[in-house]
């Protein structure tokens, strides 16, 4: 069927394997002289963990990045999946209409950007996505319209990148009102109290 799309015009169909690193002496299997990529995912398989997988799973992505379709195949390809992949080429932003510099945010993980008349897919790695450690802070959830989470230092709660008197300040205000901030949860026992303020205080006299 991945042959019979490509040599159809949907070239913007991909496949690719993740196998977990036992089975790889299977990999012609797999890829059955189509050049198909197969990773190999390393035990303790975080991979399939991830995604909830089983041995002969099948999942379809659209070109957000969003599932559309997971299902075991063991017992054979459902009769719609092409039908599927299809509609799915469809809806993807097209190759020309476009300005150059024209942005289509609609997903901001994964915005698309007019070049030379196309649009061309742009990629975004968020560093806690990536496994890049938040140094002395934690990272914060994006806001609406924005990808990646930020970091964020520990005890500043004013965001201007320093902890000083001002961050005590705003502390005790949250305290007193009942408040939470995970910025300001020093001790990350999910509540703010004195206790919290006391770690502050003791970071800013150090």
């Amino acid at each position: 069927m991945y042959e019979n799309l490509i040599s159809n015009g949907y070239d913007q169909v991909k496949l690719i394997g993740v196998g977990k690193s036992q089975h790889m002496n299977n990999i012609s299997n797999w890829t059955n002289g189509n050049d198909t990529p197969v990773c190999a995912d390393q035990s303790p398989y975080p991979t399939w963990n991830g995604w909830g997988a089983s041995q002969r799973d099948l999942f379809v992505l659209d070109h957000e990045g969003n599932v559309v379709f997971h299902e075991n195949v063991t017992s054979g390809l459902p009769s719609d999946l092409e039908s599927l992949v299809i509609d799915l080429v469809s809806q993807i932003p097209g190759d020309s209409e476009c300005t150059d510099g024209d942005i289509n945010n609609d997903n901001p993980c994964n915005p698309w950007e007019c070049w030379e008349g196309q649009w061309i897919e742009m990629i975004i790695d968020c560093p806690e996505q990536m496994g890049v450690p938040c140094e002395d802070g934690v990272y914060i959830s994006p806001a609406e319209g924005e990808c990646c989470s930020i970091c964020m230092l520990l005890g500043d709660l004013s965001g201007d990148g320093i902890v000083n008197v001002l961050d005590v300040v705003a502390m005790v205000n949250l305290v007193l009102s009942g408040g939470y901030d995970l910025v300001a949860d020093l001790n990350s026992d999910g509540t703010l109290n004195v206790l919290d303020v006391v770690l502050l205080v003791g970071i800013i006299l150090n």
